[in-house]
């Protein structure tokens, strides 16, 4: 038999709609990094930008080792151990990709390498990577498996994928580092931020590297 909904389950069901959020909610944590070694004189070779919720509150310059609070969620964390804890593995994170990236080939064009990393408090943990705005390969760090999203993006699914310290590397990264960055962060943030859903994110995969990590109010 079909089964009816009332008016208010209705509501919560869209309500949540928008985010793919399944109840309950959670709070979201990312790092967008753009490695670019080849970067001319006086330009950046590796910046991160920070996210929570999709508001931003970190820059980071990798190259210069120089950190900026960008509003009030990252000023309220920014005199925190674990404010300096996460700047020393964002450069440490972009000197690991940029060593990656080194072993791609140049004439291929693919001078900037641009990802994404999501963790959640339990489970769908993921890194992805592309070029030129366009997403090519997704890691899911919960069982270090490799899926790619590009046609042309075999060759470098298998570098990686046969790669053992990288896939230790992305899944320490995204289930360790992040995940602890974002339990401890949330002691201050809390009171700041509203409920939120799982950000899809694999859609609008933009010219950075994301690591993103959700923390369960439950």
């Amino acid at each position: 038999l079909t089964e009816l909904l009332s008016s208010s389950q209705l509501l919560s069901l869209l309500s949540h709609w928008d985010y793919g959020c399944a109840p309950p909610c959670t709070h979201s944590l990312c790092y967008d990094f753009t490695i670019n070694p080849k970067a001319a004189t006086g330009q950046q070779w590796c910046t991160v930008q920070g996210q929570v919720d999709q508001k931003n509150f970190l820059s980071y310059d990798c190259g210069l080792d120089k950190v900026k609070s960008l509003s009030a969620l990252g000023g309220k964390v920014s005199t925190t151990i674990t404010w300096e804890e996460q700047n020393t593995m964002l450069r440490e994170m972009g000197d690991t990709l940029k060593q990656q990236l080194a072993d791609i080939k140049a004439e291929n064009g693919l001078h900037t390498l641009e990802g994404r990393m999501c963790c959640q408090h339990k489970s769908n943990s993921s890194w992805q990577f592309g070029f030129n705005g366009r997403m090519w390969l997704h890691f899911d760090s919960d069982n270090r498996r490799w899926r790619e999203m590009h046609s042309g993006s075999n060759w470098m699914k298998e570098m990686w994928e046969n790669d053992k310290e990288v896939t230790e590397f992305l899944h320490r990264s995204s289930i360790g580092d992040c995940r602890t960055w974002l339990q401890k962060f949330l002691v201050q943030w809390k009171p700041e931020l509203e409920p939120t859903g799982n950000w899809r994110t694999e859609v609008g995969f933009l010219q950075r590297v994301e690591i993103t990590c959700f923390f369960s109010e439950g």
